[in-house]
């Protein structure tokens, strides 16, 4: 596993598999010698803990969800912005060099004028292996909803409405949904997560001007692609196709060396910390990418859902 440079001094708090690959990552030091916090374990917790790092004078990097509802990730936020401390949400795939460079390739214009977001993660998973997702601060919504919306956002700008469909389990549990979200500035994003079955994991971004796909494994996206304005998505055998392991491996071995080829490295959650770790040595408070305004939005977006 890949290990940084020139790290800040990490504690991580909670245990499970997030926390684990985390402190493989970045190490594990006593929170009062810690520069900065890393929070993983319950959804439910993730925001007080958050709140007493901040009070304790660490920067907090805090695994998703960041809150359970748009007031809980306000108040840390203000707890943030009061201490002048860095808070961010650990959600990594917008700083994938692949994802990265689709939504530089929307903000340049190289895409003429972005207009719609198709971006999905799911795939199944039992209840017996997983059983913490399933519990009362799990679900879907919690653990994966993010990853899309934020990457609609961060394309697309503010959401003005929000259309929804949420399929629950026997249990009440929330295991897959829908979103159709209209943006302020005009755009549209089709949206999907699931715990039930293997959906497409890409990001496709289109404008009047060209289309970038991102091609699956969205949360270890290496490869694009970049096609002409109105050409179609992908035919339904060709996105079940693309998620054949072997069939992925040959086109990640086609695509080395090409403009389409963008590896993450040693490690997807490098880019992330590298981001975390510079905006605290600039003494930045929040991110521009992950911003507070649209971790809110994140959460407010998810309570609308569970809702629905």
């Amino acid at each position: 596993m890949g290990r940084l440079t020139a790290p800040l001094r990490f504690a991580v708090i909670g245990r499970g598999r997030m926390a684990g690959a985390m402190r493989g990552l970045i190490g594990d030091v006593g929170e009062a010698d810690a520069e900065a916090v890393y929070i993983a374990g319950r959804n439910r917790d993730h925001a007080a803990r958050s709140i007493a790092a901040l009070a304790a004078g660490k920067a907090v990097l805090c695994e998703k969800p960041c809150a359970m509802s748009p007031a809980e990730a306000a108040e840390v936020i203000a707890v943030s912005q009061r201490t002048g401390l860095l808070y961010m949400e650990a959600v990594a795939t917008p700083f994938l060099p692949a994802v990265a460079a689709a939504l530089q390739a929307a903000r340049s214009g190289r895409l003429g004028t972005p207009s719609r977001v198709e971006a999905s993660f799911g795939y199944p998973l039992r209840r017996a292996d997983h059983p913490r997702l399933f519990e009362a601060d799990g679900g879907v919504l919690a653990d994966r909803a993010v990853y899309p919306l934020m990457l609609a956002l961060i394309a697309l700008g503010p959401v003005g409405t929000m259309r929804c469909t949420v399929e629950r389990d026997g249990d009440g549990r929330d295991v897959a949904a829908g979103f159709v979200l209209d943006h302020q500035a005009g755009g549209r994003s089709d949206l999907a997560v699931s715990f039930t079955e293997r959906l497409d994991n890409s990001l496709r971004i289109a404008g009047d001007g060209g289309v970038v796909e991102v091609q699956p494994p969205l949360l270890t996206a290496q490869r694009l692609r970049f096609m002409d304005a109105g050409q179609p998505r992908p035919g339904r055998l060709r996105r079940r196709l693309r998620q054949n392991p072997l069939v992925r491996r040959l086109a990640d071995l086609g695509s080395r060396g090409s403009a389409c080829w963008h590896p993450f490295g040693a490690n997807p959650y490098l880019h992330e910390i590298e981001h975390f770790t510079a905006l605290h040595r600039t003494g930045r408070i929040e991110s521009p990418i992950v911003s507070h305004a649209r971790m809110i939005e994140v959460a407010r977006l998810v309570e609308e859902a569970r809702r629905a």
